[in-house]
């Protein structure tokens, strides 16, 4: 069942529920228990409890009851697609570090910049951190399915977009690998990221070509000093 498969993966803003937890212990079964009647197919009105328990687990501070009705609301389902509802609830859920919902979060910048975002600029401190969140879970396999490719994509864009942790391991992965990160489309990447930021933290400087700026992203020296720890190599 469609619905099962993603909402597990990491299931905005809707009507706060009538259901209270005292504890971060008592929300977490609250959106548990709300998840199971919401899945378990079987009456109607057990869907829609089980809807209004997550929303208020997830309005109480549960990162991945925000994420499943930020996944239900992007995808219209159970309620009707609301692009920027999701967004504010991806947000809040990457914020407490669910690396799911920081995938989510992302994805819906790059690919619906428009729509979730009106015009303005997002955090570039937030995205940097969900970027970095999302390409390390990949990469690990811990949080999200393991993903070479995506998990390097995600933290070259944190990398791009700040973090300065992100930075130091891109450049120690090129140190050991040189040929890593080569394979991504990084004129590309680098184009969205500064798409994304003030034109005063852009990353590509003026008069520098495209294809210049992908050479210098796979030396290990051009991350290592955009990192912290350069100062004690």
């Amino acid at each position: 069942m469609k619905v099962i498969r993603l909402i597990i993966l990491g299931l905005s803003m809707a009507l706060y529920g009538s259901l209270h937890a005292s504890s971060p212990g008592d929300v977490a079964e609250l959106a548990m228990d709300g998840y199971r009647l919401f899945i378990r197919d079987s009456l109607p009105d057990d869907r829609q409890r089980g809807y209004d328990m997550m929303v208020s687990a997830a309005w109480e501070g549960d990162a991945k009851a925000a994420n499943n009705i930020g996944w239900l609301m992007q995808h219209g389902e159970f309620v009707e697609k609301d692009l920027k509802g999701a967004f504010r609830w991806y947000e809040r859920a990457a914020d407490q570090g669910l690396a799911a919902a920081a995938l989510n979060y992302m994805e819906l910048i790059l690919n619906n910049q428009e729509e979730v975002l009106e015009g303005r600029l997002p955090d570039k401190e937030r995205m940097a951190k969900a970027s970095s969140l999302a390409g390390t879970a990949m990469l690990m396999g811990r949080g999200l399915p393991y993903d070479s490719k995506r998990g390097e994509d995600m933290l070259l864009r944190g990398a791009l977009f700040g973090d300065e942790k992100a930075a130091m391991t891109v450049a120690q992965q090129l140190e050991i690998y040189p040929d890593s990160f080569s394979y991504l489309p990084l004129e590309e990447i680098a184009t969205q990221c500064d798409a994304l930021l003030p034109e005063c933290d852009r990353n590509v400087p003026q008069g520098m070509g495209l294809p210049e700026f992908a050479d210098l992203m796979l030396t290990p020296q051009f991350w290592y000093q955009r990192s912290t720890i350069n100062d004690q190599r």
